[in-house]
């Protein structure tokens, strides 16, 4: 089965300087920095479980788009992951992904979850791509997720 990544996810200490350096160098533009309320993280790597506050955006080019995230914290998101962090993949069984992860013994370093439980997006570290993750991303926000690419406003908020 492929998965062809829709994006790359990039850790920054400072995302406006990351925008304007990637427009500059790359040409790329970018929406503006939104902030997202994540109810729960199950962040393997800081070993807790909260709700997350991050800054993130995505480039306006696509259909393959960069994806900024502020670091913050001790985590999955700390700023000493900056650069690349992550392949976004499109995941239609998230539950069934994180079991046969688990099973596999696979590095799994986050959960994240809606405020009903559903996994929203799974982060698993790819044994030969030198600690950069895939992030499996439930296919039910395609829609939200494409929407908020194209405009620039994350749906529902």
């Amino acid at each position: 089965m492929l998965l062809m990544p829709y994006h790359a996810g990039i850790i920054v200490p400072d995302i406006t300087r990351a925008i304007d350096d990637l427009t500059d160098r790359l040409g790329y533009t970018f929406n503006a920095p939104t902030t997202i309320v994540i109810p729960e993280v199950e962040d393997r790597v800081a070993g807790s479980i909260s709700a997350v506050e991050l800054v993130a955006t995505y480039s306006c080019e696509g259909p393959f788009r960069l994806e900024l995230i502020q670091g913050q914290g001790e985590g999955v998101y700390s700023p000493r992951l900056s650069g690349l962090h992550h392949l976004g993949v499109w995941e239609s069984a998230p539950e069934a992904r994180l079991r046969q992860l688990e099973a596999n013994d696979e590095q799994v370093d986050a959960v994240i979850r809606r405020a009903d439980g559903r996994i929203s997006a799974i982060y698993a570290a790819a044994k030969g791509l030198g600690g950069t993750r895939i992030e499996y991303v439930n296919d039910d926000r395609r829609q939200q997720l494409e929407e908020w690419f194209e405009t620039g406003i994350m749906p529902g908020r």
